[in-house]
């Protein structure tokens, strides 16, 4: 890895250097313009490994919407990528929507509605579009996350704009601070009464806890990418810092390595745990709960919008 860097580095200096051949630039516009250039090509290969990664991704679903003759209506990234803190081993989490043709909701039997499968790096979790119509309903914070997942691999643009559309009608503030409550406890009780803790887990605490910070202020659906979550809760600029230096550390190292958190950074997550533990039974925010029709309604036309005969 680091004679990878090594010759990157030398290669992106001779680039520079030819550019600069015949010019007089000062050894600061030098350092700009070397900076400038390993930042493009960073992008670049970010946005190659990215396009690949879609492109497998976008295989497999095919795949599946041939095996099982359903439709996929939407495909995105959840977990440590979505939110923008993986590491350099962490999974692939492909969570999407599909819909069947019209005989298959035209029975009284029970049927199988998800699919699940995994592929090397690659995990995938589907649900049905009347499971997941069902769970929107309930406020289903995780199908909320989806929706706002800042990767998607495929969208069909009509149920995507209707099913965000209902958003507001449906989200239940309250049952999403239980859920990112129970998050943060379960983590707390399981993997942070150690000195040393894997950062994965430490992040997942507190990104439940900045969650409920965020629902608190806002009562709607919190910032999916970590970054912005923090940008919005924590007002603190060292505290920023702190957590900033451990997504670096976890970015560059394996998904369950293990660190000594910051006894300043872990004290402020302490506090504001025990302070949603007693606001999440006294939260009582406005409650939504929409109408049926419109999920009926989106349910209907995806289902006849694909059982056409093609």
């Amino acid at each position: 890895m680091e004679d990878d860097i090594k010759r990157l580095l030398e290669e992106v200096e001779r680039s520079v250097l030819l550019q600069c051949k015949d010019k007089k630039v000062s050894r600061l516009e030098l350092r700009q313009m070397l900076r400038m250039e390993i930042e493009r090509r960073q992008m670049t290969q970010m946005e190659e490994e990215w396009n690949e990664i879609s492109r497998q991704v976008n295989t497999f679903l095919q795949k599946f919407e041939r095996e099982y003759n359903v439709k996929v209506l939407l495909a995105v990234e959840s977990g440590s990528r979505a939110w923008g803190f993986e590491s350099k081993n962490s999974d692939w989490d492909i969570r999407f929507i599909y819909v069947h043709k019209l005989e298959w909701y035209l029975s009284i039997e029970e049927k199988n509605d998800v699919i699940e499968q995994t592929y090397g790096d690659f995990d995938f979790a589907g649900w049905e579009l009347r499971k997941a119509l069902a769970l929107f309903k309930r406020s289903n914070t995780s199908f909320f996350e989806w929706l706002h997942s800042p990767r998607i691999y495929f969208a069909d643009e009509e149920f995507f704009e209707r099913i965000r559309d209902a958003e507001e009608d449906f989200f239940n503030p309250k049952g999403a601070m239980y859920h990112y409550n129970r998050i943060y406890n379960k983590h707390n009780e399981r993997y942070l009464q150690k000195s040393e803790c894997s950062m994965k887990r430490f992040l997942y605490y507190l990104r439940g806890i900045l969650a409920c910070k965020w629902i608190e202020g806002n009562t709607s659906i919190p910032p999916v990418l970590f970054e912005s979550l923090i940008e919005e809760t924590v007002e603190e600029e060292a505290i920023k810092a702190k957590i900033y230096k451990l997504i670096r550390l976890k970015k560059d190292g394996k998904e369950h390595d293990l660190k000594v958190v910051d006894n300043e950074l872990m004290e402020y997550a302490h506090k504001w745990a025990d302070y949603y533990n007693d606001l999440v039974d006294i939260f009582r925010p406005k409650q939504n709960n929409g109408p049926s029709e419109i999920l009926d309604s989106i349910m209907h036309d995806m289902v006849l919008k694909y059982s056409k005969t093609e």
